[in-house]
């Protein structure tokens, strides 16, 4: 039986883990060491990423942020401001050894666990082999999210043709009224920002800082792992969307839109050019990013796109006695009402820091 090791990476390992990353088919881009630059550099969290070594080789990884708060408890994330995370295993591994790694993995997160002394590991949704051995080491899963995927290998005509009418009518409408898609460069970041800000005020939700934005831009935009993208409207930014690109996959990740210019469907044209996009350049599947069903308004908007439903699991162990945060429990509802009515440049300067500390 072959030795396995557990190593903690450094800046150092930055490359050597995102080889391994690449490398593997149940990765998302949010695994790649650039993720976590981005929210240490922005909300100056600590960074926890483990690999398992086999003779040398990287054969699994694990990456967690620790997010400490004063306001909500203390967590270990994997991964933080995403739809997924959690452990990958090499491709090239047998099942027995996939399952010995997760294990030596688990075993030296809950001894890291024990001297950070947070409240509760949080894992997003981690690929499907790993969900008995997580159980076996007390961890309990939520479905509380889902997602809608489009397979981009029909070709765009099967495609527009999966769309639901109500849908295809509202492409060619924004069509007609002119609405144009750019993409967004580093002089247009503060003018996404702006609709960012007022989609979430709207919403009633603390916004992410502008720092955020820019230091997702810096660190994937050069690489084409990102494309981000404002809808203009006789020479207005109306709205806006930014997509991920990773191997094979495509993810949105953050949409905003200017109310008063809904009903001219930016967001419908946003989305089918991206589909075009993708299909075009070889991308297979398009994830519509993670909702739940109670919110109805935006899971109606997914699931009109042709796209198959797929329910997401997240995976906790509680260390203390604690409540993990939840937008839809009736406190934080009766929050997000106080929230859209605060001024705005309170809410630009308190916000961040209170999504610091959510981590969600």
């Amino acid at each position: 039986m072959v030795k396995l090791s557990v190593v903690q990476l450094t800046s150092d390992d930055k490359d050597l883990w995102n080889t391994f990353v690449r490398a593997n088919s149940n990765a998302q881009v949010y695994h790649l060491w650039e993720w976590g630059d981005v929210l240490c550099r922005t909300y100056r969290y600590e960074r926890y990423y483990l690999a398992v070594k086999c003779e040398g080789d990287i054969v699994g990884a694990l990456p967690f942020l620790l997010i400490r708060s004063r306001i909500f408890p203390d967590k270990l994330v994997s991964l933080p401001f995403c739809g997924y995370g959690g452990p990958l295993l090499a491709n090239s591994l047998d099942t027995s050894t996939v399952k010995r790694a997760l294990r030596v993995l688990l075993k030296n997160l809950k001894s890291v666990t024990r001297v950070l002394n947070v409240d509760y590991i949080e894992l997003k949704p981690p690929p499907v082999f790993s969900s008995s051995v997580l159980s076996a080491f007390g961890f309990a899963t939520s479905q509380r999210y889902l997602t809608f995927r489009i397979d981009l290998r029909k070709g765009e005509s099967k495609l527009w043709q999966n769309l639901k009418r109500d849908v295809k009518r509202r492409v060619t409408q924004a069509m007609k009224t002119g609405i144009e898609i750019k993409s967004v460069g580093a002089d247009d970041l503060r003018e996404y920002y702006d609709i960012y800000l007022s989609s979430m005020k709207r919403h009633g939700s603390p916004p992410h800082s502008y720092e955020l934005f820019m230091n997702i831009f810096e660190a994937f935009k050069p690489e084409g792992l990102l494309q981000m993208l404002l809808a203009v409207h006789e020479g207005k930014p109306i709205a806006g969307d930014m997509f991920f690109c990773f191997n094979d996959k495509m993810s949105t990740w953050s949409g905003v839109v200017y109310p008063q210019f809904r009903d001219l469907y930016p967001t419908h044209l946003l989305f089918w050019h991206m589909i075009r996009w993708g299909s075009e350049r070889g991308f297979k599947t398009f994830d519509l990013g993670r909702t739940r069903s109670e919110t109805e308004g935006i899971y109606y908007f997914k699931s009109r796109w042709g796209g198959n439903e797929m329910d997401l699991h997240d995976y906790f162990l509680m260390k203390k006695e604690s409540e993990i945060p939840d937008p839809l429990q009736r406190r934080y509802t009766y929050l997000s009402k106080i929230w859209s009515r605060l001024p705005s440049a309170l809410s630009r300067w308190v916000g961040p820091k209170i999504m610091s500390e959510i981590g969600r």
